[in-house]
């Protein structure tokens, strides 16, 4: 039941964007116009093949045909209008006399009002369906705001606390503090300063998306240049560790909000710097998977802990925290899967055979994005 509920919201969900480029009464109309003619075919063929000229199954393949044009259109029209062309056909194609209308004959006023029915009953199921499903993807939206915010007051009271104490030491007891004191105080301070400019950052991110995709500000981008920009900064910040970028021959064009994905790229190469514990190389990888662009960042490190895989992407506080306990990367994570999933594509972590950690970044290439914000 789940999978097929599932693939009625994918479907609505392409046909959405669809719509965008062709007008949704078009789309109705001609799946509509599709179903009828393939029932009517169907029909016909089995009439041909069938010796004993039994045609009383017609009704029942007809009915169908009903049902699913009620659960693939919007509203009530295009079902309506099904049900009444299926019960024209019945009478007038597959009912004696052929090829002749009888509105008289046995069971016409059943079939027509038994199509009607589910017509009219099916458009209502898949209305409140999709009213359901709409009301579980804010539910969503809202439970992942919610972890981001744990996250976020976390994320800025630990440096915030860090810049406090290290500057009340300095004001204090400087006088008896000696040079290498002060100065591994102040190098703390700043730390946590650009620790927290990196929080911020990531909530400028979040406050952009909105839980909306209209806000993103999507173009289409060469991801080598978004890589390029997202390897430029964190190379000042870590010198230390070599980054390195490898994409295909040909040009790949992804409609993306730059500025976010590279916020992306940029959370999860700070988040192998500061946890993968050790890591001297970070991988960045681009390759093209059927209609995806899939990004792969990959370090050297020591991996992710099998216990906080399933809690790595939800904002919690410590989700991200496996090598370093004051900088965690809750926040950070979780702005990556927003982000991400605010595009249409996904995000999977996992752990490489070899040692150390693998991110994968799956985004459409196409403008057939899903809408659901989680």
């Amino acid at each position: 039941m789940r999978k097929n509920a599932q693939l009625l919201e994918n479907w609505f969900e392409y046909r959405r964007t669809l719509s965008r480029k062709v007008p949704g009464l078009a789309i109705d109309g001609t799946v509509s116009v599709t179903l009828f003619l393939l029932t009517t075919v169907l029909c016909l063929l089995l009439r041909e093949l069938d010796r004993a000229n039994d045609t009383s199954y017609v009704a029942v393949i007809f009915l169908l045909d009903v049902f699913l044009t009620a659960m693939l259109t919007e509203g009530y029209f295009f079902s309506v209008l099904s049900a009444v062309m299926s019960v024209l056909a019945v009478d007038y194609v597959f009912t004696a006399p052929y090829w002749a209308v009888s509105f008289v004959i046995t069971g016409f006023p059943l079939t027509f009002f038994v199509m009607m029915f589910i017509s009219i009953a099916t458009g209502m199921i898949v209305s409140r369906a999709r009213k359901a499903a709409a009301v579980a993807r804010e539910a969503e939206r809202q439970r992942t705001y919610a972890d981001l915010l744990r996250a976020v007051s976390h994320d800025i009271r630990t440096p915030l606390t860090g810049i406090m104490g290290a500057t009340n030491v300095l004001l204090e007891q400087d006088g008896e503090l000696t040079e290498e004191q002060r100065r591994a105080l102040l190098t703390d301070a700043h730390e946590d300063a650009q620790w927290l400019i990196r929080v911020v950052e990531n909530l400028l991110s979040v406050t952009r998306i909105g839980g909306e995709v209209a806000k993103l500000n999507k173009s289409w981008e060469a991801p080598e240049e978004v890589i390029e920009g997202a390897t430029a900064k964190f190379a000042k910040r870590h010198p230390e560790i070599t980054v390195k970028v490898m994409v295909p021959d040909e040009l790949l064009l992804v409609p993306m909000d730059p500025l976010l994905m590279q916020q992306v790229l940029t959370n999860l190469l700070e988040n192998a710097a500061i946890h993968g514990g050790g890591v001297t190389q970070v991988t960045i990888s681009l390759e093209k998977s059927s209609e995806y662009a899939v990004i792969y960042v990959t370090d050297n490190g020591c991996g992710i802990a099998k216990e906080k895989m399933s809690t790595l992407f939800d904002g919690s506080a410590d989700s991200g925290s496996w090598g370093d306990m004051k900088r965690n990367m809750g926040i950070g994570l979780s702005v990556c899967r927003t982000i991400v999933m605010a595009h249409g594509g996904s995000i999977y972590a996992e752990n490489k055979e070899t040692g150390g950690a693998m991110f994968r970044i799956v985004l459409p290439m196409e403008e057939d994005y899903n809408e659901n914000q989680g």
